[in-house]
């Protein structure tokens, strides 16, 4: 195929790492990684059953990362909760300890449709308080300059910022969400975050009920375009509205209160830390430009990335045209493709891009079409200029107290 250049980036200037071709091995430093130390250069994910079960369009993710980021010194840590298995989340964190993930992990209790992804949230803030370094989800195809900003903005110590990630809402009233994050070693917004999250889940094996905690019952809900009634994955009806998805993505909350606590005698003012100290993204604008430009319609994203490319030269039709704006614009302008799956999903009434690329393998990669495309510059591409962070104004405290006294 030949690969189109894409304005506002240039070539990756230094060789990738080979992938291995059809039925060999995954590469032993994905299986079998050293083990991460604090400050090393470590991408965390998380799959249940293990990288080598991850469906093929997900592997492809994790794949991208390796190809583009090993070079450059990174390990990337696909965890699981296989017993005996090298990359079981027990030899990274002490699963035992209550100050580290909450009981139902560490007896094996935690129950719910939404166990496996409940598992993934509880091991993000222990990892990147161990180690430091960035956890993301395997259903992110990225286009960012992850080392960059590791190096000139994370772990520089001439730069304000030691934390990055992506924000829900508008200024000032957001809340930074958690499917990508980026910090050093005991960094003390995802401390505080991860003690709320804890107390949380204290005595609980699921989430239900939890927005209504008195530590973050000042944290407004999420909200959902609507109210909707879905089939919740065999167990009857369900009610996806403001309180359940706040539920569902309880460690948002978390954090959320976290940036928005003062407590003057320990010294801490989320709202500070977060206008100072975060480099921050908006989700919406930097992770969902392609359903943006397709009306959040999922049906509609797949067949564009799934058109053939015309030759080089000849005249695109409308569809070509959009989707190779869709392509040029993920990858040169936003930081990444977040696909969605799972609940968060079910509020758009269809299947999303991530869903129709499972269930039609290996149409995320057929070479020609603007999905191909799109994958191969993710990997090839460097943006020449890294994205400006969001402004943050000035907001008020809406929790005032001893955080220490409540967790």
């Amino acid at each position: 195929m030949d690969h189109r250049s894409i304005p506002g980036t240039s070539p990756v200037p230094y060789p990738l790492a080979p992938i291995p071709v059809q039925d060999e091995p995954l590469p032993a430093s994905l299986t079998s990684p050293t083990p991460p130390s604090p400050n090393s250069k470590s991408i965390f994910a998380f799959w249940h059953s293990g990288i080598s079960k991850l469906p093929p369009y997900l592997q492809w993710n994790v794949l991208a990362w390796y190809r583009r980021y090993a070079p450059l010194g990174w390990t990337i840590y696909v965890l699981d909760t296989i017993p005996e298995s090298p990359l079981n989340v027990s030899r990274f964190i002490d699963i035992d300890s209550p100050a580290v993930v909450p009981t139902a992990v560490t007896n094996g209790s935690l129950d719910g449709a939404y166990a496996a992804q409940h598992t993934s949230d509880l091991v993000r803030y222990p990892l990147l308080l161990r180690y430091g370094g960035i956890y993301l989800d395997v259903g992110i195809l990225q286009f960012g300059d992850l080392d960059r900003l590791w190096d000139e903005v994370i772990a520089n110590p001439s730069s304000p910022h030691d934390f990055a990630g992506f924000t829900m809402g508008d200024p000032p009233d957001i809340s930074i969400v958690n499917f990508a994050l980026m910090a050093r070693p005991n960094n003390p917004l995802v401390l505080r975050a991860h003690k709320i999250l804890l107390k949380l889940w204290q005595d609980k094996t699921n989430t239900t009920g939890m927005h209504a905690h008195p530590l973050v019952h000042h944290v407004p809900l999420l909200r959902v375009p609507r109210e909707v009634m879905v089939q919740d994955e065999g167990k009857g009806k369900m009610v996806i509205d403001d309180a359940a998805m706040t539920d569902y993505a309880i460690q948002i909350q978390a954090m959320g209160a976290a940036q928005r606590w003062l407590d003057i005698e320990d010294g801490w003012d989320g709202r500070r830390y977060v206008r100072e100290k975060c480099w921050l993204l908006s989700m919406i604008d930097m992770a969902y430009v392609a359903e943006q430009r397709t009306g959040w319609d999922g049906q509609r994203l797949f067949r564009l990335m799934s058109l053939d490319m015309p030759p080089l030269g000849a005249e695109e039709d409308k569809d070509q045209r959009l989707a190779r704006e869709i392509v040029e614009e993920s990858v040169a302008r936003s930081w990444c493709l977040k696909l969605g799956h799972g609940f968060s999903a079910k509020l758009f009434g269809g299947d999303t891009l991530g869903m129709l690329w499972r269930k039609h393998e290996g149409s995320d990669c057929r070479i020609g079409t603007y999905a191909s495309w799109m994958r191969w510059a993710g990997v090839n591409c460097r943006q020449d200029q890294l994205p400006k962070p969001m402004e943050i104004p000035a907001y008020e405290p809406t929790a005032v107290g001893r955080l220490s006294d409540q967790v």
